[in-house]
């Protein structure tokens, strides 16, 4: 991550030179499952679970865990003095104590990213975000205590590195996800990002040691850095951070990747080893862990010189080379430029994953996935031809970064105002209000510059809940059409009767369903065309109701694509990354939506629904059709996540189910039996 554009100068031209959860699910036999599906590497793909091709496009949470000086002030901390240890420093010899400090540390994470900026960034058309992780979030308040001690200057560091060979000899890292900050972090972000059908890449950004020379970007704790490959421990104790991570998220679909470790550069030789071999060998050990742990999670591999430079990296060289992918950060600036032409290319150094050529030479000829991990920090212009050269040719990215502060508009999505914490402690009580998402201003040519939807409003605040509407392409001027659920949705009608009506339903959590002559139109996950034959709806079934920067309207499905009307010359579907013509829709309102009984598709009729109390605190009773022979309950909750499935034999005309386990919220009951399905919300209090 650069700190500001005459550091990404200095950085180019050295390049060139939640446990308890789910513990309960797992002891109550809950079945929980997600929008997302896994991601793997299809040769030069990343493809979802329906063989679906996934590029990633995104934004880099950077400075939320591991503050860079030059983020925090502009032009401030150069040379490695603005490292996040030394703006603690700065505030103890301002008198602040412990407490204080650790207090203001907590409010900076708990005000600088919340869901409310995840939604911003689902509503902008983004699909992941990229977390820079700080491996001392992953001691304990405890341990952390004793690398803070450092900072402070009241322990040294050579007795700290005694206190994590201690506690990695006596295992005593990483045990106890409940009580780890940085594990409530992910788990915040994965839950945020999981209601909005979005990935997240896990990126070990600050090292135990610091990985490299560049003390800012992971906060070293001695100067220059580079500790990393100084002392083994740091090494070991890396590998064991994502040993547990691993076990923590391996059976999770909303993890894109694991980025094992960000930016090495300026590795030192040895007299057996130059420092791309050495990298070669961690990140071999990284790979080896996950995969013992029975991990199939793609895998983000980074270079020497920032992570660009795979000499002795290929992938070839790597044993269980499965689900690898291959990272370049992208940044242009002072005596060191790169252009964005998809053609150029470093025919000297075949495997520098900088120019956009060299990229797409270096995917064919390795036959993996690239993303670029990191790229911003320079004009709209030079961002945005970046972003479009990128995507002609298939390749993701995720820009740096998401905030920072400054008083005019600069390359960040958003800017933070002063008043700046390295100017003082008096600072605090405004910089904690300053940093949350209601009090930051967007950078208004950097969103147009690189978001894929920059005028999109994804809530449906602005949707026409319990109207009665029609849908008319913007491409061919057809209107979309349920087809009265006997085959798939078409969009080819030149006038509107009662199949090319839908009546919108607010399904909860910022989405609406659509409802066609009783049946809701499901997405189908983007496995096949659209259908409108669904008794109820699921995720399947809710979409987001974008407003696009014309006033027309797009659908955003639950599994992150859009709605396209496939220009009328075959069903549509729920298949496009981007939004364009095809994918734009004008509305307009024919009446008032009636209201749905609670559904139910079979002979079984919904007067024969009961079930109570509602709300519910323990036992949740209800009633069921007449020779119900057996059935299945699931509890979906307001995201559309199912959180509970249960199969019961005969029961008689009703059954009773404990939902003392869930957590206070709304929650859709489905009821499936032989020749029945029925449908009702409840409350848990």
């Amino acid at each position: 991550m650069p700190t500001f554009i005459p550091r990404a100068t200095k950085r180019v031209l050295a390049q060139r030179a939640l446990a308890g959860c789910a513990f309960l699910f797992a002891c109550l036999g809950w079945q929980v499952s997600f929008a997302q599906s896994f991601l793997q590497a299809s040769g030069t793909r990343i493809v979802n679970a329906s063989n679906q091709e996934v590029v990633l496009r995104g934004v880099n949470l950077g400075g939320w865990q591991v503050q860079e000086g030059y983020m925090l002030k502009p032009n401030y901390g150069n040379e490695g003095t603005g490292t996040q240890s030394l703006v603690k420093k700065g505030l103890f010899n301002q008198g602040q104590s412990d407490g204080q400090v650790e207090s203001f540390y907590q409010q900076w994470r708990d005000n600088f990213f919340t869901k409310a900026d995840i939604d911003y960034l689902k509503d902008k058309g983004f699909n992941c975000v990229r977390l820079p992780l700080h491996y001392e979030l992953f001691l304990t308040a405890s341990q952390r205590a004793v690398r803070t001690n450092v900072s402070k200057g009241s322990t040294s560091y050579g007795d700290y590195l005694n206190s994590l060979r201690g506690w990695y000899a006596n295992n005593q890292l990483f045990n106890d996800p409940s009580t780890l900050e940085g594990v409530r972090l992910i788990d915040e972000v994965l839950s945020w990002c999981g209601a909005n059908g979005m990935y997240v890449v896990l990126d070990l950004h600050a090292a135990p040691g610091a990985q490299g020379s560049d003390a800012n970007i992971s906060d070293a704790l001695v100067s220059g850095g580079n500790d990393f490959w100084t002392n083994q421990i740091n090494q070991d104790i890396s590998v064991r951070l994502w040993s547990a991570l691993s076990n923590r998220y391996k059976s999770d679909p909303r993890v894109a990747m694991y980025d094992v470790l960000n930016e090495p550069n300026n590795i030192p030789s040895t007299s057996t080893q130059n420092g791309n071999q050495r990298l070669h060998d961690v990140m071999q050990r990284f790979i080896t862990t996950i995969r013992n742990n029975g991990d199939s999670h793609l895998i983000l591999l980074e270079g020497n010189g920032f992570g660009n430079d795979y000499n002795y990296m290929e992938k070839r060289t790597f044993t269980s080379a499965t689900n690898l992918v291959y990272n370049s950060h992208r940044y242009s600036a002072g005596n060191y430029t790169i252009d964005n032409n998809v053609n150029s290319v470093d025919g000297g150094s075949p495997n520098s994953l900088r120019l956009i050529g060299n990229l797409t030479r270096f995917r064919t000829d390795n036959n993996v996935p690239i993303w670029v991990g990191e790229t911003g920090e320079n004009s709209p212009e030079w961002m945005g031809e970046a972003a479009r050269n990128l995507n002609s040719v298939g390749i993701g990215w995720c820009h740096w970064t998401y905030k920072r502060f400054d008083t005019n508009s600069m390359a960040a999505l958003f800017r933070i105002n002063p008043p700046y914490i390295v100017d003082g402690a008096g600072n605090i009580p405004a910089v904690v209000q300053n940093i949350k998402f209601a009090n930051c201003v967007v950078n208004t040519s950097t969103l147009n510059a690189i978001a894929p939807n920059p005028g999109g409003t994804v809530r449906n605040t602005r949707a026409p809940i319990g109207s009665l509407i029609t849908l008319r392409a913007v491409s061919n001027n057809a209107y979309l059409s349920g087809e009265n659920g006997t085959q798939p949705v078409t969009c080819t009608r030149t006038t509107a009767g009662t199949w090319e009506q839908f009546a919108v339903v607010d399904a909860g959590n910022g989405k609406v369903a659509l409802r066609s002559q009783g049946k809701y139109v499901s997405s189908e996950n983007g496995t096949q065309a659209i259908t409108a034959n669904r008794t109820s709806f699921g995720w399947w079934e809710t979409f987001d109701w974008i407003v696009n920067a014309d006033g027309t309207i797009s659908l955003g499905g639950y599994n992150g694509r859009y709605v396209s009307s496939e220009n009328g010359t075959q069903a549509a579907t729920c298949t496009r990354q981007t939004i364009s013509g095809w994918e734009a829709f004008r509305y307009s309102v024919v009446g008032n939506a009636r209201l749905a009984a609670p559904v139910a598709a079979s002979t079984a009729s919904s007067a024969e629904l009961t079930a109570y109390p509602n709300p519910v605190v323990g036992s949740l009773t209800y009633s069921l059709p007449a020779g119900t022979q057996a059935h299945t309950l699931t509890v979906a909750d307001a995201t559309g996540r199912t959180v509970l499935t249960r199969t019961y034999g005969e029961t008689g005309p009703q059954n009773t189910f404990d939902a003392s386990g869930l957590a206070k919220g709304l929650y859709v009951v489905r009821l499936t039996g032989a020749d029945f399905t029925q449908s009702f919300k409840v409350t848990k209090e």
